[in-house]
C-alpha cells in the first residue's frame, strides 16, 4: 500500500509543479504585455513632450534666430532665452514617463523572480538563483536565506535544527507505514 501511496504522491506533486510552471508562464506573458504597453506609452509621451517643447519654447523664433542664439551664447545663457509658458504640462509628462519606467522595472523584477533569475551585483548579468559565482565576471554571490525559515521568521529548535525535525517526521512516517 505504501508503494501506491508514494506513486500517487509523486504524480500529485508533479502535477502541481506543472500547474505552477504553467501559471508562471502565463504571468510572464501578462507582465511582458504590461511592459510593452508601458514602453509604448513612454514613446508617445516623449513625442508629445518634444512637440510641446518646440511649440512652447521656440514658438516665436525662426530657425535662423535659434541658430544665432546658440552661436552667440554658451548653453547656460541660451537656456535663459527659453520661456516655458506651459511648464506644468511638461512636468506632468515627465512624471508619467518616470512612472512608466518604474512599472517596467517592477515587471522585469517580477519576471526574474518567476524565472528564478537574479542580477549579479558586480556586472548586472542574469544569474540563475542558487549559483555561487557569476558566470560572466566570477564574482562570489550571496546565498539567500532558505525561503521557509526566512518567510516564517521561525525561532527556536525547529529553525535551529531542521535536520532533527525532518528525522522525527521520517520516523513518524515509518511507524505509520508499519502499522498499516
Amino acid at each position: 500500500m505504501a508503494f501506491w501511496d508514494e506513486i500517487r504522491e509523486k504524480i500529485t506533486q508533479g502535477s502541481q509543479e506543472a500547474l505552477q510552471k504553467t501559471k508562471d508562464i502565463a504571468d510572464v506573458v501578462t507582465i511582458n504585455a504590461e511592459i510593452s504597453d508601458s514602453k509604448r506609452k513612454i514613446r508617445e509621451l516623449y513625442e508629445e513632450l518634444g512637440e510641446l517643447l518646440v511649440e512652447e519654447a521656440f514658438a516665436d523664433k525662426t530657425a535662423k534666430e535659434i541658430a544665432q542664439i546658440l552661436e552667440a551664447q554658451d548653453a547656460a545663457e541660451a537656456s535663459h532665452e527659453v520661456v516655458l509658458r506651459n511648464w506644468k504640462e511638461i512636468y506632468t509628462k515627465v512624471r508619467f514617463i518616470k512612472s512608466e519606467k518604474e512599472v517596467i522595472e517592477l515587471g522585469e523584477s517580477r519576471i526574474n523572480e518567476l524565472r528564478s533569475e537574479t542580477r549579479c551585483p558586480g556586472c548586472g548579468s542574469k544569474v540563475v538563483k542558487g549559483m555561487s559565482f557569476c558566470p560572466e565576471c566570477g564574482r562570489k554571490l550571496m546565498k539567500p536565506a532558505p525561503a521557509k525559515e526566512a518567510a516564517a521568521g521561525e525561532v527556536g529548535p525547529k529553525a535551529q535544527e531542521p535536520q532533527a525535525a525532518e528525522a522525527q517526521d521520517t520516523e513518524t512516517a515509518k511507524a505509520q507505514d508499519t502499522e498499516s
